[in-house]
């Protein structure tokens, strides 16, 4: 069976729904988060990282390296962080 480039683009859309469609939230999560895990792990090095962490939010870096560094009220800083930016949503 041959199937044109515009019918195997389909085909494949219609596969990816169908896998969906059977998932889980937490296959979902999890899912998300090692395609996520994957792209930061190409970057080559600290440098593009924080780039890359300051792309998403120009504060974040430092609240993290603070954070995972168990610096003094670190942990709360980043809670309030992460509330700040759900009121936002």
């Amino acid at each position: 069976m041959t199937l044109t480039k515009v019918e195997t683009q389909q085909l494949v859309d219609e596969f990816i729904e169908f896998q969906i469609a059977e998932m889980t939230t937490e296959d979902l999560v999890s899912y998300v988060k090692d395609i996520l895990r994957f792209n930061i792990n190409k970057l080559n090095g600290i440098d593009e990282i924080k780039q890359e962490i300051d792309e998403y939010d120009e504060y974040l870096y430092k609240i993290l390296v603070d954070y995972i560094q168990d610096k003094p009220m670190s942990y709360e800083i980043l809670q309030e962080f992460k509330h700040e930016r759900q009121e936002q949503w």
